[in-house]
């Protein structure tokens, strides 16, 4: 990604962001996003789903196909 010098670092311009959620909780953002996981260190079993997600008129409305 292509971005000018960060002079200051602010929550609109940082490039990490941690996010402590509770259990039950649903994150969802764009799948461009670098992202990660600490290791699990727990006895407890981790469930992890991804999915992708199309809008019905997303070509249409929101962004045309580059082909």
């Amino acid at each position: 990604m292509i971005r000018p010098p960060v002079v200051e670092l602010t929550n609109s311009n940082t490039d990490q962001v941690v996010i402590r959620l509770t259990n039950g909780t649903l994150l969802m953002f764009p799948s461009y996003l670098e992202h990660s996981v600490d290791i699990n260190v727990s006895e407890n079993e981790r469930i992890s789903v991804s999915f992708n997600v199309m809008l019905s008129s997303f070509t249409d409305t929101l962004s045309k196909p580059l082909w």
